[in-house]
């Protein structure tokens, strides 16, 4: 397999982007979807902007924490597939399905919930009761979403990427049109501002389903001698660990973002809006940095599946994560510097609301941090959950963001820096991840501490 050619920077630095490219293509894609939502809604009203940012960055949230749980387990999809265990593929795929039903409906039980819930939380009655009733619309469409995805990682993880980034550029220009139709109010329909958005987005969602799914079920390979019963115990066991580890980690950061956007809602609307805007502004960017974490995660478990079957000169995992890093922070450098000579033109994309144009451009430079040190996160945590380390990564991650809450709400309150405080704790947040997970991964590859686990253990 391409994937796993002897150590060598040109070779592996082409076969990275030969797998991670498809998969840039279909996360950008997503993203592309985000910023479509943000910009035709900022730009309809900053307002319906602010109560779209309010239910999407809460209860929104909670697709990605179930999502982490789907996906999180899906991670034996390539390690099978390195060893050359077709079946155990699509079995560990299949194993998925139930549960991305069944948290969609958990999910779309929770998005009733909205109204009350913000506010409790302190936001204005009219804003909670808006952002409540898009929270209900949203929750329509977790199930189809975590199908879609547990569905598009299967393929990926087979080493099919470019079908998953067709289905999504074709998703993009469907929800541009949608949005089109339905936010602003043309060929004849109304205009229901952000509602309209939350129509689009759970219509897409459903569409992407259905056509994700229906390719994945064509790959089904059959059995062959040795293959674990659908219904093993150790490998589901693994799997659900697997996931659990990933879904508290994601649990996490929704309350770490949320709680953000909490605090920009005390400082007011306009507060809650730029913030909103700041981070969609680098959700591409992340998100292309998250196509190269997933596709070394996937080269990462792949070399542990072939190491187990005894293939030989594979690529030491450190080589692996540097090569991802190097060409990680190469193509980062382009977006920080336009971040940072530019600010203005990119909050511009935006809103013509002048106070928000303002603020935004004033967060763009200082966000653009978050870009470096977030990817590398990515990374790292990508290929340690490849090698099974699930507890310690969690605790890293875990910890710093707990500890982010505090002194977020210090400086943006008790400093008085507001929205630029929120960004500034984010910022020290990361950093100190980075460094944590990047030295937990380093002492868990030193010389020959590191060999392949066995099916059911973890690293300690």
């Amino acid at each position: 397999m391409s994937a796993l050619r002897a150590p060598g920077l040109r070779s592996n630095v082409i076969d990275l982007l030969s797998l991670a490219l498809p998969m840039i293509v279909s996360r950008a894609g997503l993203a592309a979807m985000s910023i479509a939502d943000s910009v035709m809604v900022s730009r309809y009203s900053a307002g319906q902007f602010a109560q779209l940012s309010l239910a999407d960055g809460t209860l929104g949230r909670l697709v990605d924490i179930f999502a982490a749980f789907i996906l999180g387990g899906l991670v034996l999809v390539p390690r099978a597939f390195g060893a050359g265990k077709l079946h155990a593929c699509a079995r560990i795929w299949r194993r998925s399905i139930a549960p991305a039903v069944g948290l969609g409906l958990l999910g779309a039980l929770l998005g009733l919930t909205g109204a009350p819930l913000f506010l409790r939380l302190g936001q204005g009655p009219e804003l909670a009761a808006a952002a409540g009733t898009l929270s209900t619309l949203l929750g329509l469409g977790y199930a189809a979403a975590l199908l879609a995805l547990g569905a598009a990682v299967f393929i990926e993880g087979v080493k099919r990427p470019a079908v998953v980034a067709l289905a999504v550029v074709g998703a993009n220009i469907l929800n541009v049109a949608l949005n089109w139709l339905l936010i602003g109010g043309n060929a004849g329909l109304p205009a229901l501002g952000a509602r309209g958005c939350v129509i689009s987005t759970t219509i897409v969602r459903f569409v992407l389903a259905i056509v994700l799914v229906a390719y994945a079920l064509r790959f089904d390979p059959k059995p062959v001698a040795g293959d674990m019963p659908a219904d093993d115990p150790a490998e589901t066991a693994v799997q659900r660990t697997l996931g659990l580890g990933a879904a508290a980690v994601a649990a996490i950061m929704l309350l770490l973002t949320a709680s953000l956007l909490v605090f920009a809602g005390w400082l007011g609307p306009l507060a809650l809006a730029v913030l909103a805007a700041t981070f969609t502004l680098n959700a591409p960017v992340m998100l292309l940095a998250l196509g190269i974490a997933d596709a070394t995660g996937i080269r990462v478990a792949a070399r542990d599946g072939a190491n187990a079957s005894g293939q030989p000169d594979l690529p030491p995992h450190r080589f692996i994560v540097g090569t991802s890093l190097g060409v990680m922070l190469a193509i980062l450098s382009v977006f920080v510097a336009a971040w940072c000579a530019v600010p203005r033109f990119l909050a511009g994309l935006f809103t013509h609301d002048p106070a928000m144009l303002a603020g935004l451009a004033a967060l763009v430079p200082a966000a653009s941090s978050l870009l470096i040190f977030d990817s590398i996160c990515f990374i790292v945590v990508s290929a340690l959950r490849a090698l099974r380390d699930v507890a310690f990564p969690t605790i890293i991650e875990v910890a710093t963001m707990v500890a982010l809450v505090p002194l977020a709400a210090w400086l943006a309150f008790g400093l008085g820096q507001g929205v630029h405080g929120l960004i500034v704790a984010a910022l020290a947040s990361a950093v100190c991840r980075a460094t944590l997970l990047v030295c937990r991964f380093g002492w868990l590859t030193q010389g020959a501490r590191r060999t392949t686990l066995p099916l059911g253990a973890e690293a300690s």
